[in-house]
Parts: structure tokens; sequence; C-alpha cells
């Protein structure tokens, strides 16, 4: 059975794709066969991150009728992309009938991989909320500051009350030291249970690094880089693979990815 994890955020900027590119790559060097959907459709980046030249893109599958297996590329890191497309303005309003066609096109990758992770769109549009709610894992990506929090929130509120998602994993990026996230984390949590019946569960956290910008620009993912500067950033992403590996699935109702 494919695992299927979104990683999604309330807002742009923090760090949601390095986070999945990653996870991806580590859950991969555990020996799991990974595939990482693009899912941020005509502003994808996760090819740049991983230094991947593509051709094609679920542009292809949704406009030409292309099979998914002609546009997933076997990257050197060991995961298998599956390209959003970058520059696509009609990527960047996808109705529902576009969301469901590619939800269905993953189908021939069951029997193939073991995780499905989802880089979804940042925010709270109607495609964030419909990729998020086809995986049986949410990881919602925050930083320890008030639109962050206020971003993150109205998402969880909208997959509390439109689909039902009651167990969702935060992971606070960006912050200054494990204490500081351990706060950020506490402070969001007694926010969002105070308003909403929902379980959140602490995925980690990752430092303001320094070593994470370079690895962005130099198209290198900081878990592949030899020798980081930044220990600390490196064991934590372990860590955050961990938690990734070992959640539980959520018994949800609705469309999802390989339910047919």
């Amino acid at each position: 059975m494919v695992r299927t994890i979104a990683i999604a955020s309330g807002k742009g900027g923090v760090g949601k794709s390095s986070v999945s590119v990653n996870c991806s790559i580590l859950l991969s060097k555990l020996g799991y066969k990974v595939a990482l959907l693009d899912a941020d459709f005509g502003m994808a980046n996760c090819h740049i991150m991983l230094d991947q030249k593509v051709d094609n893109s679920l542009h292809d599958v949704l406009e030409n009728g292309a099979a998914i297996e002609n546009i997933i590329y076997e990257t050197a890191s060991g995961v298998k992309l599956i390209p959003g497309g970058s520059g696509i303005l009609e990527l960047l309003n996808l109705d529902a009938s576009k969301r469901w066609q590619i939800i269905n096109a993953l189908n021939p990758l069951k029997s193939d991989i073991d995780f499905l992770i989802v880089d979804t769109p940042a925010g709270g549009s109607d495609a964030s909320i419909e990729f998020a709610a086809a995986c049986e894992n949410l990881v919602v990506v925050l930083v320890g500051e008030p639109t962050s929090f206020m971003d993150a929130y109205s998402f969880i509120k909208a997959m509390y009350l439109e689909k039902n998602y009651a167990r969702i994993s935060v992971l606070v990026n960006l912050s200054a030291s494990e204490s500081d996230a351990r706060r950020s984390y506490n402070s969001f949590k007694d926010i969002v249970t105070k308003f909403l019946d929902v379980e959140l569960e602490y995925a980690g956290w990752l430092p303001n690094s320094s070593e994470m910008k370079n690895s962005i620009l130099s198209r290198k993912p900081v878990v592949l880089q030899n020798k980081p500067n930044d220990k600390i950033l490196n064991k934590n992403f372990n860590d955050v693979a961990k938690h990734v590996e070992n959640l539980q699935p959520c018994s949800l109702t609705g469309i999802q990815f390989f339910s047919s």
C-alpha cells in the first residue's frame, strides 16, 4: 500500500518545498521507493532544487493526454519526480475535473512506490485543499511569526470544516532554537485546539540556516551534501523524515490518491 503524505503551508516562503524535497530524499535513503509530486502547479520548483532538467510535466498529461509514466524523472537522489510545470498559466487555476484527472492519473504508480510525497500549492486555494485532502497524512509547515500562524490556522480550519481532517502534523521551520520552536508550536496548538476539534502532532523543527539557503542556490539538497556545516539541520531533517515514516494513516472519506 502506498503511503501518501501532503506537505502544505498557509503561506509561501516558509520552506515547504525544501521540506518536501529533503524528506523525499531521506525516505529514499531509508530504502523506500519514493515519488515526489510537485503539485504547486504553474509555479513548481522542486525540479530546480533537485537540479533536474524537465521537458514534460503534468501539463502534458492534462492537455496532451500523455501517460504519467512518460513524465516521471528518475533523479540522481533516487526520488521519482513528477513535475507540476512552471510558468504555465493554465495550471494556476485548475478546476475540479482537472484536479481529479491528476489524482486519477497517478494510479499506475500504485505498485511501483512506497511513498508519495505531495508538495501542495501554498495557501488555502481549492487546489491546496483538494490535494492535501487526497493524502492520508498532512504536515503543515509554519514559522514562528503571527502572519504564518494566521495563514496556517486558516488552512487547517478549511481542512477540518470542508474535509473533516482532524489529525495534522506541524513542522516549525526557520527557528532560532529548539526551545523557540517548541514555544511556537505550543502557542499555535493552543490557538488551533481552542477553536477546532483537531489533534495536532509535533513533527519537529528546522533551524534558520545559511546552509539551507546555499543548498537551494547550488541546487544540491542539504541532505545530500557530504559534509554539512550545520549538523543540527541535518539531524533535524532526519528526525522529521522519521516522523513522516512513522505516521499512522488517517481514516478519510472522499477522493484519495490510489483509491481506485
